[in-house]
């Protein structure tokens, strides 16, 4: 197991990961990223997401995994295909 180490981070605020989280993958990092973003986006809206990335590193890992907030959508409320 490797610990990983999440850090967000935006052009001008950055919050540090001190504690990290132990996982067996690359993989598994890059989806506990995800989650994350994911509970951050649903707390604070998309509108403020812009330009924030989630920044993984590990001691076992050479470079950083970088994962981005997604794009607000411009179509509120659009979320599938057509409607009937």
């Amino acid at each position: 197991m490797a610990r990983f180490y999440f850090h967000l981070t935006s052009m001008d605020r950055h919050i540090r990961d001190n504690s990290g989280k132990e996982l067996a993958t690359a993989n598994e990092a890059y989806d506990h990223a995800r989650k994350l973003i994911d509970k951050i986006l649903f707390h604070m809206g998309s509108d403020d997401a812009q330009g924030w990335k989630v920044v993984i590193s590990s001691d076992s890992h050479n470079a950083p995994i970088i994962v981005p907030f997604p794009e607000p959508c411009p179509f509120p409320g659009r979320r599938g295909g057509p409607s009937n």
